[in-house]
């Protein structure tokens, strides 16, 4: 029986063959949806990928097909299932290596701690979420840390933007995550939110991974699905101070002065 050749076999293939491929490689990693081994069962709001300890440094096992797993690793291993980019989010500046593969398969490969922090950067530049990439929305599900996290944080982007909703989402590369999106962005705006944003993962608790970002118009079509369906939040809005200024000779006390 011959062997599937997945989108990422063949991104790897061309690699090998043309340097200048390498790119696209990295890129098909970043949207592929990876089965990780874990050392532990989930908790369902983090993952402890299974570490091995080898001569070429620290690593991590990843599989782009359930089956490659399963055969390399027995149906015992617990496992996750993330994309590529959540993956090599989670992985920046771990100092681990992804052995992606393993077991024969065209796109076996050993990607170095280096190579993984040169693919977050890619990853980091392409990580803005389109509405045209995002199949379903549905309910999220979101650790009780995390909301409590953003709804401290949130109070600090007054006027930023109008509102912010979590939702649930699959995307048309197959992966499943949660969205942050934000509504009428003020122009210059997106980096700090995003960085209040990450700050609130992190005194969560979580993994900067866990969230993607987005930033739409309020009158996006794909809104009345997210506000069907997610958790929202308006943001504050600066106060505007309206001075009253009375007609002349409305005030009995103090009579309009004759010229």
């Amino acid at each position: 029986m011959t062997e599937e050749t997945t989108p990422l076999d063949s991104a790897h293939l061309a690699a090998e063959a043309d340097e200048a491929q390498r790119p696209a490689f990295y890129d098909r990693l970043l949207e592929s949806e990876l089965h990780i081994v874990l050392e532990e069962e989930s908790d369902g709001t983090s993952i402890k990928p299974l570490v091995l300890e080898t001569s070429d440094g620290a690593m991590i096992l990843a599989f782009d097909r359930d089956h490659r797993l399963a055969a390399f690793m027995g149906n015992a291993a617990e496992v996750a299932v993330l994309s590529g980019r959540k993956l090599i989010g989670m992985l920046e500046g771990q100092s681990l290596a992804i052995a992606l593969n393993l077991g024969g398969h065209a796109s076996e490969t050993i990607l170095p701690a280096d190579a993984v922090s040169w693919a977050a950067s890619l990853g980091n530049k392409a990580a803005e979420i389109r509405e045209s990439s995002i199949r379903e929305v549905r309910r999220p599900v979101l650790p009780e840390p995390l909301v409590a996290a953003l709804s401290a944080k949130l109070p600090t982007l007054e006027g930023m933007g109008q509102q912010v909703w979590l939702v649930g989402t699959r995307y048309r590369d197959g992966t499943n995550g949660t969205l942050l999106a934000v509504t009428d962005v003020v122009s210059g705006a997106e980096a700090a939110i995003t960085q209040a944003i990450n700050e609130a993962l992190n005194l969560s608790g979580l993994d900067a991974a866990t969230l993607d970002i987005a930033f739409f118009a309020g009158d996006a079509p794909i809104m009345a699905r997210i506000a069907q369906h997610g958790l929202g939040f308006d943001l504050p809005q600066p106060r505007r101070e309206v001075r009253e200024v009375a007609a002349p000779g409305s005030d009995p006390e103090k009579p309009p002065i004759l010229r």
